[in-house]
């Protein structure tokens, strides 16, 4: 299973991945983005990750040739992305947003006061 949500933040858009990447849900993820008008900036959150397999790897690597970039929180996701040499955008969370059960935001990409949830091309529940 794989969840995909997406965040309209002031400076570019962010879209968070929940489960496997794999396969089918890789391909659709692809197929999303692919068909999509993309925003300046998009950020991939891949912190939620914890499995991907080789066709999740290609759309990764696809991902960033066509120029987005990534948030790997977790060991998992840090590991995909120092194998495929992904570009990491710096994240530090701050204690606040630890404790009100949110997490940091990139330095280039702040959020707003008020955190919208924008679909594209509807929200994705795989």
């Amino acid at each position: 299973m794989l969840r995909m949500e997406f965040f309209e933040l002031p400076n570019c858009m962010k879209m968070r991945m929940e489960g496997r990447f794999v396969r089918d849900f890789a391909e659709h993820a692809r197929m999303l983005i692919g068909d999509s008008k993309l925003p300046s900036k998009l950020i991939v959150d891949l912190s939620d990750v914890n499995f991907v397999d080789g066709v999740g790897e290609e759309v990764l690597l696809w991902f960033k040739e066509i120029g987005l970039t990534f948030i790997a929180e977790s060991a998992y996701s840090r590991d995909v992305c120092e194998r495929l040499q992904l570009p990491i955008e710096s994240e530090r969370p701050s204690l606040q947003h630890r404790r009100n059960g949110t997490r940091g935001r990139a330095q280039r990409c702040r959020p707003s006061n008020e955190q919208t949830e924008v679909p594209i091309q509807g929200e994705t529940h795989l």
